[in-house]
Parts: C-alpha cells; sequence; structure tokens
C-alpha cells in the first residue's frame, strides 16, 4: 500500500506538521512494508526516490505575508502528481486549500471508476475555522464580522470533511469539538520522542553560549514567530519579571516578527532570537538546558514544542486555551488568561520556585502518554477500516 500526505505546510523550517510527517515516514519505513510519498511545494519541481520513500516537490510561490510557506497555484500539477504516486490512501495534511483537496478528491474518483482502491483521509493538524478564519476576520474586520467568518468556516470544513473516507484529531478536546458538530473525527494524539527530548540532553555550556547571566531565569520559547503565538505577550510578561528578578528569554524560530524581535533584543530588550533549529538533538539540549518553558498562542490544536519542552524535564507556563488545557494539569505549570502579559509575568514566578518537581512530572506524564507508534498505530486502522468499508 502507498500513503501519500499532500501538504503546503511543510518546509525546512515548519515545526509540528513536519515532525509529524517525518516521524510517520519513519514508521513506515521501519515498521510495515509500505510506501511512503510526500507531495509538497517547493521552489522548483524535484522528484526523489529513495527506495520506499517517494518525495515530489512542485514549484509554488510563497503566501503572501506568510514566507517561507508556499502554496499549491496549479492543480493540474497536484493532479498529476497524485496519479504518478498511485496512492490508496491520500492524506490532507492543510485540508482546507482548494487546490489540495480538489486534485485530491479528482484522483480518488478516478481511481474508483479504474476499479483501484482509494480513500481520502484528513489529519486536522490546524484549527482552520476558529483559528485562521475567525482569529484573523476579527482581527481585520472586528468581533461581530469575525464570528461570522468563523461560523461560515465550520460549515466549510463540515462539508470536506464529510466528503473523505476518514479523519483524526490530534487531540480529545479537538476531537470532542468536532464529535459535538455532528463529525465523525477520531483521536490520534501525537507522540514524542522521549530518547531525544529529555532532560539528560541538558548542557552547562548553553548559558555561557546564549550569553545568560548567572542566576537568571532561563525561558524558553520554540515556534513560529508572529501574531497568532502572541509573541509580543510573552515579551512583555518576561520584561515584567525582570522587575522582580532577572529573567531571559530564548526564542527559537522564523516567522513575521523575527526581525523585530531581533531588533528588540539588539535594543537591549531580555531576549535573546535564535534561527529555527533543523537537528532535533540541538532543540533538545536548548529545551533541557531551560528553567522553563512559554507559550501564549490560544490556538494549538496539540501544542508538540510544549509535550518536547515537557520531556525535558520543564514545566510550563501558558494560556488557558486550545491544547494547553490538556497539555499543562494542574502540577505541571501555570496557565493563565490570553493576552494578559501581567498574569503571565506572575505565574512566570511562581512556576520558578517550583520548576524541579513540576518539570519531573511534566516528563513522567510524556513518558507515560504520547508514542509515536500509538498514533501510527491508530492512523493506520482508519485507512485499512475506511479501504475495507469501500471495496
Amino acid at each position: 500500500m502507498t500513503v501519500c500526505d499532500l501538504t503546503h505546510a511543510y518546509h525546512e523550517t515548519s515545526g509540528g506538521i513536519r515532525t509529524y510527517l517525518d516521524a510517520k515516514r519513519r514508521y513506515i519505513l521501519e515498521q510495515t512494508d509500505h510506501t511512503h510519498a510526500l507531495i509538497v511545494p517547493a521552489e522548483t519541481d524535484r522528484i526523489r526516490r529513495e527506495g520506499r520513500a517517494l518525495t515530489i516537490e512542485i514549484g509554488a510561490p510563497h503566501i503572501p505575508g506568510a514566507a517561507p510557506y508556499r502554496w499549491f497555484a496549479n492543480p493540474r500539477k497536484v493532479r498529476e502528481a497524485l496519479a504518478y504516486a498511485a496512492p490508496e490512501v491520500i492524506e490532507l495534511g492543510t485540508y482546507f486549500m482548494p487546490t489540495e483537496w480538489q486534485p485530491a478528491f479528482a484522483v480518488r474518483k478516478a481511481r474508483r471508476k479504474a476499479n483501484k482502491p482509494s480513500i481520502v483521509s484528513i489529519c486536522t493538524h490546524t484549527d482552520f475555522a476558529d483559528s485562521y478564519a475567525e482569529g484573523y476576520g476579527a482581527k481585520v474586520f472586528g468581533q461581530t464580522v469575525g464570528k461570522g467568518i468563523g461560523r461560515a468556516a465550520w460549515g466549510y470544513v463540515k462539508r470536506l470533511i464529510r466528503a473523505t473516507d476518514c479523519a483524526a484529531a490530534p487531540s480529545p478536546a479537538q476531537a470532542a469539538e468536532f464529535q459535538r458538530r455532528g463529525l465523525d473525527v477520531a483521536l490520534a494524539s501525537y507522540g514524542v520522542d522521549t530518547q531525544t527530548f529529555a532532560p539528560e540532553a541538558a548542557s552547562a555550556a548553553v548559558r555561557e553560549e546564549l550569553a545568560i547571566p548567572e542566576g537568571a531565569l532561563f525561558l524558553v520559547y520554540a515556534g513560529r514567530l508572529d501574531s497568532e503565538k502572541r509573541t509580543d505577550t510573552m515579551v512583555a510578561a518576561v520584561r515584567r519579571v525582570n522587575d522582580t528578578r532577572p529573567a531571559v528569554l530564548v526564542m527559537v524560530g522564523e516567522g513575521p516578527h523575527r526581525d523585530r524581535l531581533a531588533a528588540e533584543q539588539a535594543e537591549g530588550a531580555p531576549i535573546r532570537v535564535l534561527p529555527y533549529l533543523t537537528s532535533k538533538s540541538a532543540l533538545a539540549r536548548l529545551l533541557a538546558s531551560a528553567d522553563l518553558y512559554l507559550t501564549a498562542g490560544p490556538y494549538e490544536t496539540f501544542g508538540l514544542s510544549v509535550a518536547e519542552a515537557q520531556a525535558c524535564g520543564l514545566p510550563v507556563v501558558g494560556v488557558q486555551a486550545g491544547a494547553l488545557i490538556e497539555r499543562v494539569p494542574e502540577g505541571l505549570g501555570l496557565l493563565g488568561p490570553v493576552d494578559d502579559d501581567r498574569a503571565m509575568a506572575t505565574h512566570i514566578l511562581e512556576v520558578a520556585e517550583h520548576r524541579h518537581a513540576m518539570g519531573q512530572a511534566a516528563r513522567a506524564k510524556v513518558v507515560e502518554q504520547y508514542s509515536w507508534d500509538a498514533t501510527f498505530r491508530a492512523m493506520f486502522g482508519l485507512y485499512e477500516q475506511s479501504l475495507a468499508s469501500t471495496s
């Protein structure tokens, strides 16, 4: 069987979706006899095949204002790539883009007409209706119009999910929300590589490398640097913490806020802005060397970077929203109101006093609950069930 993942959210500096797809490819190659195909936008057209791993890159432009993300501008090329890969399973990772789902449904129809097995699945990595549609709609047009856009987006999402053969969500809360809206969406939680992301990855040299003063709180955030992740809230909170005790926030990633944050660092802000770390071991070394993890984005569907930080033995300070409610129960950190830097600063100071016990508990929770093998056993169970029901 060939399983093909189609998404525009996979590139050199992307986050959770790339981690999921890299882990999925490893699982397929190491634990199954299946073939994995990956179709993504890139600078130019290119096909690479290594044994049972096929990667098809389609030349595509950047999404305006969201580089380095690109979008499939030519659905014909996507359809041709899918036909070339000839998959029994097509999984839509960014399912809300018409130039992705339209070719997928067209290829499914053609394969079934030729009596070849074919299903289309969705993994809801992103909270499209509430985060993107309503969130950005409200930012541009105000809350009332934003809510209307969100309702329309939910109608769109419902139609897409009902048109597919199976769908999965990475967190219980997200799966429950889909089910509350009458959609049959299964749960397939993400996993964490707890061998790489572990307290033992810490290095005392990291503080010196980043010029973090002795005795200062070492906070870390890894993810996209943009308004959705509320980078300004985090920086403001750390400024407030410095009114009480020294603290430095290390921010790792790329995004539209990066240059401005780097300028703030140059002007003396208590932050260090680092580029995206392609090496998981380098990221683990950084996380494990910190005192606590900070995050302010309200729209996390799972919070994979949070779970990786917890695996490294870090407590978390975040917001009472999205998947963070599941990731950070009592005893593993503190969550506060969205966009409230004062409350976040207070929580940073409180968690700092209990960071060792909280960090140990966080590590234990991740080791017990999050496994990539379990994730993909669940996904392949869905695929096989759907293929059997359509044969």
